[in-house]
C-alpha cells in the first residue's frame, strides 16, 4: 500500500509567500502615495488655470473690462467654483506690479495671480507661469 504525500503548503512555504508579499507592499505603498500626491497637486494647478481662463472670460464680458477677486462672480463660467483636492481654498489677487509668480518673475500691474492656500500647490499667473 502506497502512502500518499501530504497535501497543502508547509509553514515555511507560507512564510516565504508572506515575506515576498511584505517586500512588495513595502516598495509599492510609498510609490502609490507619491503618485496620489502628485496627481492632487496637478489637479489643483489645473483648477488654478481654469480659474484664470474664467477670469479672462469675465474680463471680456463685463463692461469695465476688469478682473474680479470674488470667485462667486465667475459662477456663470463654471458650473461650480473648483475645489482644491488637497482641501485648500483658491484666492485671486490683482497684481500691483510687485507680486511674483510661482517661477519668481514679477507679475505686471493689473494681471491676476491665483493662489491656493495649500503651500505645496503654490500659485499661478497666466502667461508667466507654465505648467
Amino acid at each position: 500500500m502506497r502512502k500518499s504525500a501530504p497535501r497543502g503548503f508547509t509553514l515555511l512555504e507560507s512564510l516565504i509567500v508572506l515575506l515576498i508579499m511584505g517586500i512588495g507592499m513595502a516598495v509599492s505603498v510609498p510609490l502609490f502615495i507619491s503618485a496620489m500626491k502628485d496627481s492632487q497637486m496637478k489637479q489643483c494647478r489645473s483648477n488654478m488655470m481654469a480659474i484664470a481662463n474664467a477670469e479672462e472670460q469675465y474680463k471680456i464680458k463685463t463692461v469695465p473690462h476688469a478682473y474680479t477677486t470674488a470667485l462667486t462672480n465667475l459662477v456663470g463660467d463654471f458650473p461650480v467654483v473648483p475645489v482644491c483636492p488637497n482641501g485648500g481654498t483658491y484666492s485671486v489677487t490683482i497684481s500691483d506690479g510687485t507680486k511674483t509668480a510661482q517661477n519668481g518673475q514679477t507679475v505686471p500691474s493689473g494681471n491676476i495671480i491665483i493662489s491656493c492656500s495649500v503651500s505645496n500647490d503654490g500659485k499661478y499667473a497666466q502667461q508667466i507661469d507654465t505648467y
